[in-house]
Order: structure tokens, then sequence, then C-alpha cells
């Protein structure tokens, strides 16, 4: 597969992605996954069979999106099921406003990105610390404090600075 394939159909990808950006799953992330769907149908499709490669492609891409949004929607549910006890343990002041560090979380973050970004930027813990008292490992920690921080940036328009 080459890059004038994908750019024949990237617009398509997008359009398909677009009806998904209420997911709460960042616009990157399902592109991400749009164009691998576009990937397997690539693969896949078979002339033969009487559709367009269009249509076999949207088909394929919405079935990527919607196991991805699944996938996502479970491990998150898991995470938060599992390491219910942990948050509990982990204290920390003013979860809506952190004058002292001047972060101020969204009102819609999911509970885990706010313990992760809490953790993290204040009171300085490493992704491993944070791993650990989470029972989860470094590289979903990783994952969870990117997901954050672009909606801390989306909706409050700064960047974090760790001093």
């Amino acid at each position: 597969m080459d890059n004038n394939f994908v750019n024949k159909y990237i617009d398509l990808v997008r359009k398909i992605v677009h009806s998904f950006k209420n997911t709460g799953i960042p616009f990157e992330d399902l592109l991400q996954e749009g164009l691998l769907g576009l990937c397997e149908a690539h693969n896949k499709y078979d002339e033969t069979r009487g559709a367009t490669f269009s249509t076999f492609a949207t088909h394929c891409v919405k079935n990527k999106l919607l196991s991805y949004i699944l996938r996502e929607k479970k491990q998150n549910i898991a995470i938060t099921n599992e390491a219910k006890d942990k948050f509990d343990d982990i204290k920390y002041t003013e979860p809506q406003q952190i004058k002292s560090n001047a972060i101020s979380i969204p009102q819609d973050m999911p509970e885990i990105e706010e313990k992760v970004l809490l953790l993290y930027f204040v009171e300085k813990k490493t992704l491993n610390e944070i791993s650990d008292m989470l029972c989860i490992s470094r590289e979903k920690t990783r994952q969870i404090k990117q997901k954050a921080m672009r909606r801390y940036k989306k909706s409050v328009g700064n960047a974090f600075i760790r001093s």
C-alpha cells in the first residue's frame, strides 16, 4: 500500500472518524484506528463481490473504530474497578482547584486521569510510582497521562510545565 492510496481515501476516513468525535477519545487516536481500518479494507477487498471499495472501506473503518471505542471503554472500566481501593488511599486537597500549583482540573475529566495528573504534577510522583500505586502498567499510566494532558490543553488551552 502506498501513500497515494492513503491520500486518496484519507478524507473518507476523516469523515467517518468525525462522526465518532463525542466518544471522549481524542480525534488523533480515532484517526489512527480509522487508518488501520482502511489498511484492513485494502488487504481484504475483493472486487468480485460487487461492492465498491469506498463502501467496503466505510464498513471496515466503522467496525475498527467501534471495536476500539469498546475496548477503550472496557479498559477504563476495568482499571477503575481494579484500582478503586487504591484511589481511595490517594490523598490530595481541593481536587478541582489546586491553587498552590495553579492546576485547574476540567469538570469532565475522568477520575483516573485526574488522579494521574495530580500525582504527577502536584505530588511529583514518577510514572513508575503512579503505576505501582494504581496497580496498572507504566505504559498505561503514560497513556492516561497523555490523554489527560490533551484533554486539559483542549479545555484550558495551556500546557503543563513541570517545575
